[in-house]
């Protein structure tokens, strides 16, 4: 709890002190609205189905978005991977779309240079990172792969054993290792049951979303809807 006062803290310095915040996820910006008057703030979406926002009080913030060029192997969780391993925090960078097979990602404007610079190599893939017009943005849409599962539970430990086919005790040593990161939050427990509409992330496999539970089955589990984001 003290850590989430923390970070609401912080967010709203930052607020008032550059007139808009940096990037926040869906569960950020719920908790800092509640502590703001409604004539303190307007949100940002930097897309319509983004699900990372910013917060300014009057003049919306400047946004760099920087395309990113490599073959058709390339992944979000690559792009992912790679931007942790450069060391720059969760509300540096905004959503990781796909368009027309190549991926956009929304940034501060004084990072871009870092990024376009020192990004050189994701998955052990030369690409190529370019500043792209802001214009572009409008035609976004967030693509996924859509996948049925039959699991014995809702429970996130079950879920996340049968989208990676590995045993329970890897997929507890992935909830140790903070590997499963469930709307946004990493601490977690494995026994925590999936709402629909829930967003988790699994290192290396990917980001999902929990659509929609389809039908039970005979043996009291179910048949459900996950949607895996390209």
């Amino acid at each position: 709890m003290k850590t989430n006062i923390y970070n609401d803290e912080k967010i709203i310095e930052h607020l008032y002190n550059y007139g808009y915040s940096k990037f926040l996820t869906m569960k950020e910006l719920a908790s800092v609205k509640g502590k703001l008057n409604k004539n303190e703030y307007h949100v940002y979406y930097p897309y319509p189905d983004a699900s990372k926002v910013l917060l300014y009080k009057k003049e919306e913030p400047k946004l760099s978005l920087l395309k990113i060029e490599g073959t058709n192997n390339l992944r979000h969780q690559d792009i992912m991977g790679t931007i942790f391993k450069e060391g720059l925090k969760e509300d540096s960078f905004g959503d990781i779309v796909k368009y027309n097979n190549n991926f956009y990602i929304f940034v501060l404007p004084h990072l871009k240079d870092d990024i376009k610079y020192h990004m050189l190599n994701i998955r052990n893939e030369t690409v190529k990172i370019m500043e792209e017009d802001l214009s572009i943005k409008d035609n976004f849409k967030q693509e996924y792969l859509t996948k049925e599962y039959v699991v014995s539970s809702l429970r996130i430990d079950n879920i996340v054993s049968t989208i990676t086919n590995e045993s329970r005790n890897s997929v507890l040593d992935k909830f140790k290792n903070k590997e499963i990161i469930l709307n946004y939050e990493e601490s977690l427990k494995p026994t925590r049951v999936l709402r629909e509409g829930d967003i988790f992330s699994i290192r290396r496999f990917g980001k999902y979303k929990f659509n929609q539970i389809l039908k039970s089955t005979k043996k009291g589990g179910y048949i459900i809807e996950i949607l895996m984001y390209k």
